[in-house]
């Protein structure tokens, strides 16, 4: 298999094959791929045993198998190092593909908890480690009651996707492996004949995943560490994966078969479209950071003008992670709320937790677009924080092989949303417990469980394609029209051209600013994302007579003159009604005397 072929190569010395520096990682790379590939690509015929060939005692070759096992291959191509060859986290890949082969809940309790032990952060949160493995194994074991394995499998799931990032460029994607871990230990519990889907179980899943998601972004918008914030917006594809298994109990239980068919195809493109994109995504931080040599985000910035080749990478994945169209993140996001419209009840009552429920998505998606602007504007724009930073080399394209590689492969499983739910037809008749009367989706496009709204991306792509190339033209054409006048040389400081080699630049000519709008003005801190809430939710400009004329001040003085009035008037209160009753008395008499 090429999982135990990269497994051992990653694991040898390079001095015992004998291969030119830096040849024995690219190779593993590449057999990480083909692995991905090959198990893709086997897909459809992943229920057949005769197609497969794959015989071993406690594994087999099934749809669930070869979905995760593309997972934690990309995974394991990201876990490759091309600085420090070899490492656990590549052992901890082939030990997790191992576990998503696994037939017997003891081989999926010793592979998966074996991966679980060969990703453990430092010794700040071993406990935390070995607190998920330990899950892990309660989950995988059989309880002494028919539902307790499902439960230990949610609670093991939600504890998996709670891993903290790692400040080693290393263990870069181990949060991720551990997050696949939990996944995969729910999915093979909920496809047990004996697994009854409860409504607390289902509520848990829901609840849990929305919870997570949430915390995770709130960590990457607070965060000073750029681990700790590439980490938390990495995690939101595996909290949709998990509320993805939640609306797909929550369809069995209510017997509706085509919005569980649309649950498990949500599950399916979230696997292959977007935890590619996380993989990529923390590879590329680890290499962030690594090159900067800092993990705080006050001493980063400004990486579009040291590493093009990095930033542009790096961009492409947090463009991918906003869920906006055209992306493959929106393409989830887009099914799962067709989903969970499908499962809309009649009468407010009944819908309002499905109405909490997708208001809470629109949260994180409004969150999630702050959180990779906060980032975007932290790590590529502005200018170097530090000197280490301004110092910071733009990896080759071999080291950025696994990303470009990782990226490439997420984009075009994007492109063909239907197709991808083609080749995973047995995976989704195996979840849904049977066949389904939909008929087969189109390859560009995707078709909501009612079988009236459809959402096509690469129409979309192509579309904003042309715009931005008419854009493109007419700026061509503008500048065509500015050329044919003398402009004079922009001055970059007072007194400097570019071109002009300057002390303080070490005899580094300086060079025009890559940015196209110009260098702004003030660049946004740390605070970036709170002080946008803050304007956002607490207007302060709104109100300039309540800061500028002092309202408080005001109307706490009127109030202290009113209640001396109060008090003046107290003595005269006996009269006042005295002579009311007396006035009250005349008017009755006057009223009786007529008759």
């Amino acid at each position: 298999m090429p999982v135990l072929l990269a497994g051992a190569l990653s694991a040898t010395p390079e001095r015992w094959i004998g291969l030119p520096p830096g040849q024995q990682r690219l190779a593993c790379q590449s057999v990480w791929l083909v692995a991905a590939a090959c198990a893709f690509a086997a897909l459809p015929w992943s229920e057949s045993h005769s197609a497969t060939g794959f015989s071993i005692p406690g594994f087999r070759f099934d749809s669930a198998g070869s979905l995760f096992l593309i997972v934690f291959a990309t995974i394991g191509c990201c876990a490759e190092r091309w600085v420090r060859p070899g490492g656990r986290l590549p052992l901890a890949s082939a030990a997790a593909c191992l576990a998503a082969l696994a037939d017997h809940p003891a081989s999926l309790m010793v592979t998966g908890s074996t991966a679980l032990m060969l990703a453990l952060p430092g010794r700040r949160n071993a406990a935390a480690g070995c607190l998920r493995a330990l899950l892990f194994a309660a989950a995988c074991a059989p309880g002494p009651l028919p539902a307790s394995s499902p439960w230990m499998a949610v609670m093991a799931a939600l504890l998996c996707a709670t891993g903290e990032g790692r400040r080693t460029p290393d263990c870069a994607v181990a949060p991720l492996l551990e997050a696949g871990c939990g996944v995969l230990v729910l999915c093979r519990a909920l496809l047990r004949p004996e697994t009854i889907a409860t409504p607390g179980m289902t509520a848990l899943l829901l609840g849990g995943g929305m919870c997570l998601a949430l915390c995770r972004i709130a960590i990457a918008l607070t965060t000073p560490r750029g681990s700790r914030a590439i980490a938390g917006l990495a995690m939101l594809p595996v909290a949709l994966a998990i509320m993805a298994l939640g609306l797909l109990m929550l369809a069995m239980t209510e017997g509706s078969i085509l919005t569980a068919h649309a649950a498990a195809s949500v599950l399916t493109l979230d696997l292959i479209t977007l935890w590619p994109i996380a993989a990529a995504f923390l590879c590329a931080g680890g290499l962030v950071t690594e090159g900067a040599g800092s993990d705080h985000l006050g001493r980063l910035g400004g990486l579009i003008l040291f590493a093009p080749r990095l930033s542009g990478l790096l961009a492409v994945a947090l463009l991918a992670l906003t869920l906006l169209p055209p992306t493959g993140g929106f393409s989830v996001l887009w099914l799962l709320v067709e989903t969970a419209l499908g499962l809309l009840p009649d009468g407010f009552t009944a819908a309002l937790p499905s109405l909490t429920f997708l208001l809470g998505l629109g949260v994180i998606v409004a969150l999630s677009g702050l959180a990779v602007l906060r980032l975007t504007a932290l790590l590529l724009l502005g200018s170097a924080r530090s000197p280490r930073m301004a110092a910071c080399p733009d990896a080759t394209w071999i080291a950025l092989f696994p990303v470009l590689g990782t990226l490439l492969f997420a984009c075009l499983t994007a492109c063909v949303p239907g197709g991808v739910l083609r080749l995973t037809t047995p995976f989704l008749t195996r979840l849904t417990g049977g066949e389904t009367d939909a008929p087969r989706p189109p390859l560009f496009t995707l078709v909501g469980p009612d079988g009236l709204s459809s959402w096509m991306p690469l129409g979309v792509t192509v579309l904003l394609l042309l715009i931005l190339l008419a854009i493109r033209l007419l700026q061509e054409q503008a500048i065509r029209a500015r050329r044919s006048s003398t402009p004079a040389r922009r001055d970059i400081l007072p007194g400097i051209t570019a071109g002009e080699t300057v002390p303080w630049l070490g005899g580094l000519p300086t060079r025009e600013p890559h940015l196209p709008f110009g260098e702004p003005l003030i660049w946004s801190g740390l605070d970036m994302a709170p002080s946008s809430l803050k304007a956002v939710l607490f207007p302060v400009r709104t109100l300039p007579f309540w800061r500028r004329a002092g309202l408080r001040h005001r109307t706490g003085r009127t109030l202290r003159r009113l209640r001396t009035l109060i008090a003046l008037a107290t003595p005269l209160a006996d009269y006042g009604a005295a002579l009311v009753l007396v006035l009250a008395a005349l008017a009755l008499c006057l009223t009786v005397l007529p008759s």
